[in-house]
């Protein structure tokens, strides 16, 4: 998936980097090539000065062997020199660090002197007729040195202010893209317990669309949730009634049969009122479990003591089936967080199943154990099993499976949203022993 942020970070830091770098490169060029324009005026400023100041006779005796050197004032002194040469090209004076090598000649106009080791940049002004010529040349390498220098410091600022641009870039798209963070914690948090519209402080102008439709489409989830709970409570509730009394005029009148065929079908007729009233009883379950993302209290209980009460109701029913019911605990009653009712009604779903589903003769145990400051309960039943597509779709409302029995296919749904609701899961696994069967876990805090 996708983050809106870390493109945006990425892109907007990529082309703000490739701008400033872009915008430093050009001005380091720009400023070295100033430097060499300003360093040509100064060589032309030079020779405009010592023509102003040098005599024109060409009969001047050469002076370069006579005088005395001198103690530079700056290391770059010695990179700029001068000289003047006579009409004839006889050098009258020139710096001691004027390089001898150059050609006496002069040609008018600014020269590029190669040389091993060093190259230089000369500049010749030619004097008129009777006049002498002046020459001034500066060390190339001085030259790179000091352009580099001033280009760096024109430089510099940018790339002091990219780290602080990219800093600037990053802080500001987490700080305009927080209102979507907030948004999408808050609907993930959200369940069908809580469809209040989302409010948050402030709403960027491009989401407010998506805020105002996400509120009325949780307004209408929870207007169809409250029908649909309403109507299974209400017509749950109103077959109650008239279901019990059908349920006991059946079984008076199956009391009164004799003849063998009649009481079969009775006893169909009776089978059949004993699972709807299962139904709704069920259905009753399920309109208090929906509305509910979390218990608000979990309150500690004796577990041990709640198992010992449902294997002590579903004795019966074990003994009608020849099925081995059995309880597996420490000798020590472990104590659990969670509520009394929900967790039988879970507990109770469980068991059944395994009764309903386990063949004559099987055996069904319902196992506690503890587990690291945890309870784990597991129902272990010697039944057919699931398949792996049967495990996942068997907690769906009204589904039986391939395995038909008496059930209402709503006892696993419910029991996985009351483990939902203790932040547990059922989990649906194979035997561990290798033998065949299922084994229903969950776990609750101890």
């Amino acid at each position: 998936m996708r983050s809106i942020r870390k493109t945006l970070t990425i892109s907007l830091l990529t082309f703000g980097l490739l701008a400033g770098l872009t915008t430093a490169t050009l001005a380091y060029l720009a400023a070295k090539e100033e430097a060499e324009e300003l360093f040509d005026a100064q060589m032309a400023q030079m020779a405009r000065l010592v023509e102003q100041l040098a005599p024109d006779d060409a009969s001047l005796p050469l002076v370069i062997e006579n005088e005395e050197p001198w103690t530079p004032a700056h290391p770059y002194e010695e990179k700029l020199s001068y000289r003047i040469v006579s009409n004839a090209g006889q050098v009258l004076i020139a710096s001691p660090s004027f390089p001898a090598w150059i050609d006496h000649e002069p040609v008018d106009g600014y020269h590029d002197l190669d040389h091993p080791g060093e190259n230089w940049r000369m500049f010749t002004l030619i004097g008129e007729q009777g006049q002498n010529h002046i020459q001034v040349v500066q060390s190339d390498k001085a030259r790179t040195e000091i352009a580099t220098k001033i280009a760096l410091t024109n430089t510099l600022p940018i790339l002091v202010f990219l780290p602080l641009l990219c800093l600037a870039i990053w802080w500001q798209i987490g700080r305009n893209l927080k209102p979507l963070v907030t948004l999408s914690e808050e609907v993930s948090e959200r369940g069908s317990g809580h469809l209040d519209p989302v409010r948050l402080q402030e709403v960027p102008t491009e989401i407010n669309g998506l805020v105002r439709a996400l509120n009325r489409m949780l307004q209408r989830l929870k207007l169809s949730f409250e029908r649909e709970r309403r109507f299974t409570a209400d017509a749950a509730h109103e077959l109650r009634t008239p279901l019990a009394a059908l349920q006991i005029h059946c079984e008076n009148l199956f009391a009164e049969l004799t003849d063998e065929q009649s009481r079969r079908s009775g006893e169909q007729i009776l089978s059949g009122l004993k699972r709807m009233n299962r139904i709704v009883e069920q259905l009753l379950h399920l309109s208090r479990l929906d509305p509910q993302e979390r218990l608000a209290d979990n309150t500690p209980l004796n577990l041990t003591e709640l198992c010992r009460e449902l294997i002590g109701d579903q004795i019966p029913f074990a003994i009608a089936r020849q099925i081995d019911l059995g309880l597996t605990a420490p000798d020590t009653d472990l104590q659990a967080k969670g509520h009394a009712l929900y967790l039988s009604i879970l507990l109770r779903n469980l068991v059944d199943n395994a009764l309903r589903y386990t063949p004559r003769g099987g055996e069904v145990t319902l196992e506690l154990e503890n587990q690291k400051g945890q309870v784990q309960i597991s129902v272990i039943d010697s039944g057919p099993g699931l398949s792996e597509e049967q495990k996942q779709r068997v907690f769906e409302r009204f589904y039986r499976g391939h395995n038909k029995s008496d059930g209402s296919g709503l006892g696993l749904s419910i029991a996985h949203q009351i483990a939902e609701l203790h932040g547990s899961e059922v989990k649906l696994l194979d035997r561990e022993d290798g033998k065949p069967g299922l084994v229903a876990r969950f776990t609750l805090p101890g």
